[in-house]
């Protein structure tokens, strides 16, 4: 079929009309696919339009809600982290970003592409460069730590994403509910609660790696922004095609996010009020990824799920003390005969398989998990740090690599000195038990004494001389 210009403009309107309406109205527009970046030429009609669209709103007026600062203003007046309205909140986000972008570069059928930073871990090129066809290019930000950022193995790479999709539990793969939250009032849309490996890693240290515009909650006045956010999203979708399910509590599904988001309407906006159980159905949104290839029987370990709000095995450490760049610092954690009983469960890994039968072996289930969290963490005052955790390391230090058996996983500082709602400091929770079950292949010391070791690296590009923080304490709870 040919499509004119007359068609896109009225394919537009319709689109525009059905984004005001609840998604069961949007599900009859058609379901439009969101691309890899990489497979995007810097020419291709998506990333024109895109560009065209950043040009319009950067042109409108402030008093307009699809204005360019307006727009990230939003994220940094509303947007949660650290808690399990994260997920939700930023795909209706993404939603509204990308209908205001149809209508204002007058490409009826744009969608967000997705930067996948575990197969394509650089900055992408057509974001890189300057100028485009002689003129100043609108994915350009020269705000950024370099333009050729590069996302490591440690924190996107194949093996740490398989390790956050084995996740079972939504309040771990998508952080957890607000500490005490007991009803649906907006006022807990930005309150703490504990931040999981998904957002610790991946989400946070993107942010800070590109570092300028996307270290803050104005980050999405980095072009970059969107197609991170828009992965986020993806990888979350994938979550669920794996058969991981989101949580079914109605403090969850039934709250509202309400006059925080505009979507066109006619010459003009109109709010785009929505609820997290209208955020779980993207075909109904109007979009789709391409089907992941990864499946449950790729992963070595299927995680037990967990229910957060009734640890029961849980060893209490008081930390209490401050954390400098470059400086190991031991965070220990003495069992009781209980704990240490049920933390005999974890069993170490089997050796791999060799020979003919490798290929017939299975993924194991855990017969336990151990999770490490660290409470009330104040961040540093200036600069960032990638901080590696590594568990009962007797010399783990800033040259201590990641590959190490060890080692945990890391976290960043992303924007938490700026959520005002996030009292008593920021909370991150980390699994340890592929760490244990490692350890217990060749070390059968790890009975009823946990040392998490905290080593805080510089980043390249982001400035850390001097940078300390302070981490109030420290749970270890064994299920």
């Amino acid at each position: 079929m040919t499509v004119n210009r007359r068609t896109l403009l009225t394919q537009g309107a319709a689109l525009a009309a059905a984004a005001a309406l609840p998604s069961e109205a949007s599900a009859q527009a058609a379901v439009l696919q969101r691309s890899n970046v990489s497979s995007l030429a810097p020419n291709h009609p998506i990333l024109v339009s895109y560009r065209a669209a950043i040009t319009a709103m950067k042109a409108l007026p402030s008093s307009d809600p699809r204005n360019w600062t307006r727009q990230a203003q939003i994220h940094q007046n509303r947007c949660p982290h650290g808690n399990w309205f994260f997920l939700p909140w930023h795909r209706a986000y993404l939603l509204a970003f990308e209908r205001i972008c149809r209508q204002l570069s007058n490409n009826a059928n744009f969608v967000l592409p997705y930067w996948d930073w575990t197969g394509n871990p650089q900055l992408p090129a057509a974001f890189a460069s300057q100028t485009f066809n002689g003129q100043p290019n609108a994915l350009f930000n020269g705000t950024r730590s370099s333009q050729n950022v590069t996302i490591p193995t440690n924190v996107a790479g194949s093996q740490r994403m398989a390790t956050i999709l084995n996740e079972t539990t939504f309040e771990i793969f998508g952080s957890s509910r607000p500490n005490g939250q007991n009803n649906t009032s907006a006022t807990w849309q930005r309150a703490g609660g504990l931040k999981g490996p998904f957002e610790s890693g991946p989400h946070d240290q993107v942010h800070v790696r590109i570092n300028g515009d996307m270290v803050s909650l104005m980050s999405p006045l980095d072009p970059i922004f969107w197609l991170h956010h828009c992965n986020i999203d993806r990888v979350w979708d994938q979550w669920n095609r794996m058969g991981r399910s989101n949580t079914s509590n109605s403090l969850w599904r039934n709250f509202a996010f309400n006059n925080q988001f505009f979507v066109p309407q006619a010459a003009g906006t109109t709010p785009f009020n929505v609820v997290v159980s209208g955020m779980l159905n993207i075909q109904a949104l109007g979009y789709r990824y391409v089907p992941p290839v990864l499946t449950p029987a790729s992963l070595l370990v299927a995680a037990p799920p967990v229910d957060l709000t009734k640890l029961t095995q849980v060893a209490k450490g008081s930390a209490d003390q401050v954390v400098k760049i470059n400086t190991p610092t031991s965070l220990d954690v003495k069992l009781d005969a209980p704990q240490a009983a049920a933390l005999k469960k974890i069993q170490p890994v089997s050796p791999p398989a060799a020979g003919p039968t490798a290929a017939a072996a299975k993924p194991v289930q855990a017969s336990g998990r151990v999770l490490a969290i660290l409470r009330d963490i104040t961040p540093p005052t200036n600069g960032n740090t990638e901080v590696r955790v590594f568990v009962n390391s007797p010399d783990a230090s800033p040259e201590t690599s990641t590959q190490d058996r060890h080692y945990a996983g890391s976290f960043t500082f992303f924007g938490v000195g700026e959520h005002a709602g996030h009292e008593g400091g920021l909370s991150i929770l980390f699994d340890l038990t592929d760490t244990v079950r490692r350890l217990r292949v060749t070390e059968d010391d790890i009975t009823d004494n946990i040392k998490v070791q905290l080593v805080p690296v510089p980043i390249p590009g982001v400035p850390s001389t001097d940078l300390q923080f302070k981490v109030g304490s420290i749970e270890i709870a064994i299920i």
